[in-house]
């Protein structure tokens, strides 16, 4: 395998398991503490704004306000468990 195809595949295998760990452990607060999705999720959102606001120039943090807000989206297949 080439040294670029190996760069790809850890960068890949990075972004797989930091999207996995964020989901893990948004679902852990939906089903196990009872929290509303709108607060988890508008949370996250928060805290991904944040760290686009410090780490890029206002240009590039519009531009990607703009990718966030116009990509497609499909919801997950799966159901916020409730106790009742």
């Amino acid at each position: 395998m080439s040294t670029q195809n190996s760069e790809k595949n850890k960068v890949e295998d990075n972004t797989n398991k930091v999207y996995e760990d964020f989901l893990e452990h948004a679902m852990h607060l939906l089903n196990d503490h009872q929290k509303p999705v709108e607060l988890v999720a508008g949370s996250m959102m928060a805290i991904a704004q944040r760290l686009y606001k410090t780490a890029l120039n206002a240009q590039d943090y519009e531009r990607i306000m703009d990718v966030v807000r116009d990509a497609p989206v499909r919801p997950y297949k799966m159901e916020k468990e409730r106790l009742h």
